[in-house]
């Protein structure tokens, strides 16, 4: 068939790898050709995100805007808020097809069946997705790094969240086919693979062993010939073990980058949420890892105006992040999800508060991250390099082990990691200059860091 089709993902990365695995699928049944990220395309894949109402808002423009500047188009739409609310989607200008997360695995066959007919609808009870969709991926669009996702669904039932009614239970990857695709992706050229999951930390609760199996999987990743660089992504405060933590420390490929989700430093609120850590919990296992593993850039998400939020709970929260090693936050306006414990919950924080929280957290974390980058200048570090574009100019840039964009000005080339001397920080981030030959030869390891050399 030879239809051009388009994908647009919005959300995280868990995301981005969804998207990926649905283009897997439509290519491999022959269902059309990838169009570029700036070229018209018959067939626009939306893969959305339902995690606040902004990111409905925000979906809900996207596909507007597809359709307004491309009329004739079709427009499939998938991802959380298609599960969450198909028919609000169905009813959208240009939807010719709206699929859920348990009819993924049909997604090409259902784009396939596209027809000049009203919407199909095709988004079955989460409960029946009973197994990980596994979908051989080897090659990333528009990504340096390998995104591996070894684990989807959720077993915990946090107030403020939608996803295990989005997502379902907690199923997880064999280790066998984890492994057969970090393989392959290092055969594509890819050198730094990023482990991604809903909540990784339940990897292998599901599978015949029926227990945790993160340091274990973690452990064989390391050990994959043409691995330069293993990243996790969001793990639980409750998940992440001391025998992570010591993985971290002692594996030169191990990528010194935790992000915990912390949500609140009020254990009153961390009650309310239905966390399963308090307070100083977290705050030990932030201090604990930053101890272990010197310039390790730890991120983390807080929830700003959570119901029943008090100015007090809320400082509590500020004063934590402001006293620990925390290198960024993400920090969220609290927006009630429909279907969600909380959406009812009584002690409503005024909007303006709520974002004023926000905007204090954010401020926070600007200065903390500043200053964080700011210890790696004079230093000799590797930065994983990526080509990109700005302003119609082409540079290069790339990501520290401990996350800190470098930007390194023009150039081009392929993705790699290459020992780069961070010569600044401006307003935009760090700068650098790849280190030449001669000054590889002799140049020492940075200290407090894991550079090179």
């Amino acid at each position: 068939m030879n239809r051009r089709i388009a994908y647009r993902t919005f959300g995280c990365r868990l995301n981005q790898y969804d998207t990926e695995a649905i283009r897997t699928l439509v290519e491999e049944r022959g269902g059309g050709e990838t169009a570029g990220l700036h070229e018209a395309a018959d067939v626009y894949v939306v893969n959305t995100c339902s995690v606040t109402a902004r990111a409905d808002a925000t979906a809900r423009k996207a596909i507007r805007r597809i359709n307004a500047e491309h009329p004739a188009a079709k427009i499939v739409v998938t991802g959380c808020y298609a599960q969450r609310a198909p028919g609000e989607l169905a009813a959208l200008p240009g939807v010719a097809l709206v699929v859920g997360a348990a009819d993924r695995a049909r997604v090409a066959e259902l784009i396939d069946g596209i027809g000049d007919g009203p919407p199909i609808v095709a988004v079955s009870p989460i409960s029946t997705a009973r197994s990980f969709l596994d979908v051989p991926i080897t090659e990333m669009a528009e990504h340096s790094r390998a995104f591996v996702k070894v684990q989807e669904g959720c077993n915990e039932s946090c107030t403020f969240c939608i996803v295990p009614q989005t997502r379902g239970a907690s199923r997880s990857r064999t280790l066998a086919s984890v492994l057969d695709q970090v393989r392959r992706l290092v055969d594509a050229g890819y050198v730094e693979v990023v482990l991604t999951g809903v909540h990784i930390g339940d990897y292998g609760l599901d599978l015949p062993e029926g227990r945790r199996l993160l340091p274990a999987l973690i452990e064989r990743i390391l050990d994959v010939e043409g691995v330069e660089r293993f990243r996790l992504s969001s793990v639980e405060p409750a998940s992440l073990g001391d025998d992570v933590i010591t993985l971290m420390a002692e594996s030169p490929k191990f990528a010194r980058h935790f992000h915990i989700p912390f949500q609140s430093g009020s254990d009153a609120v961390l009650t309310r949420m239905k966390r399963r850590y308090r307070a100083e919990e977290f705050a030990s296992l932030v201090t604990r890892i930053a101890e272990r593993v010197p310039d390790c850039g730890i991120g983390t998400d807080v929830i700003c105006g959570f119901p029943g939020e008090t100015d007090e709970d809320f400082l509590r929260t500020f004063e934590h992040v402001e006293k620990l090693p925390i290198t960024y936050v993400h920090a969220f306006t609290y927006s009630p999800r429909p279907g969600s414990e909380a959406e009812h919950f009584p002690g409503e924080v005024p909007g303006e508060i709520r974002k004023r929280r926000t905007r204090a957290l954010k401020r926070l974390s600007a200065e903390k991250h500043r200053r964080f980058a700011r210890q790696h200048v004079g230093r000799i570090v590797e930065v994983l390099i990526e080509p990109s574009r700005h302003g119609g100019a082409a540079r290069i840039g790339g990501w520290t082990d401990n996350y800190l964009r470098v930007d390194l000005g023009k150039g081009a080339g392929d993705a790699r990691i290459e020992p780069v001397e961070i010569t600044g920080l401006d307003d935009n981030g760090l700068t650098g200059a790849c280190v030449s030959a001669r000054h590889r030869a002799g140049a020492d390891v940075s200290a407090g860091g894991r550079c090179v050399e």
